[in-house]
């Protein structure tokens, strides 16, 4: 798992943990699915954050992501929408760069440019 900054020190346990607190997952969903990406960045107050989660379904293989964001009057709340993916998609908006990103980091991310490296090497290890 790439666990990255705001996120980087904790286990998938605490990750899993915290999308049931802070996104409202479902831990029934959470427990059929492996984290291999996850980021999240928020800024002061809550002001310009922003997440990005990949995962693998454990049966059968498939790919989901799942973007955040929030200001400083709603959190991360209901948005733990799971969205289809392929690594087909995934590398090919890696090659394209900025104009059809993978994710985008908070405006607080001190480490904006080396997470996105990552990200983007870990993608391009993918099968």
């Amino acid at each position: 798992m790439l666990a990255l900054e705001d996120l980087k020190s904790l286990s998938e346990e605490e990750i899993k943990k915290h999308l049931i607190n802070e996104y409202t997952a479902d831990p029934d969903v959470l427990d059929g699915l492996e984290i291999l990406i996850a980021y999240e960045s928020v800024g002061s107050w809550g002001c310009d954050s922003s997440s990005f989660f990949l995962f693998k379904n454990k049966e059968t293989g498939e790919l989901f992501e799942v973007h955040g964001s929030h200001c400083s009057c709603y959190g991360f709340e209901n948005q733990f929408d799971l969205e289809s993916t392929a690594v087909e998609a995934l590398k090919f908006r890696v090659q394209k760069g900025k104009y059809c990103s993978v994710f985008y980091t908070g405006g607080y991310d001190s480490n904006s440019e080396e997470n996105i490296r990552l990200v983007n090497e870990y993608i391009q290890s993918l099968n």
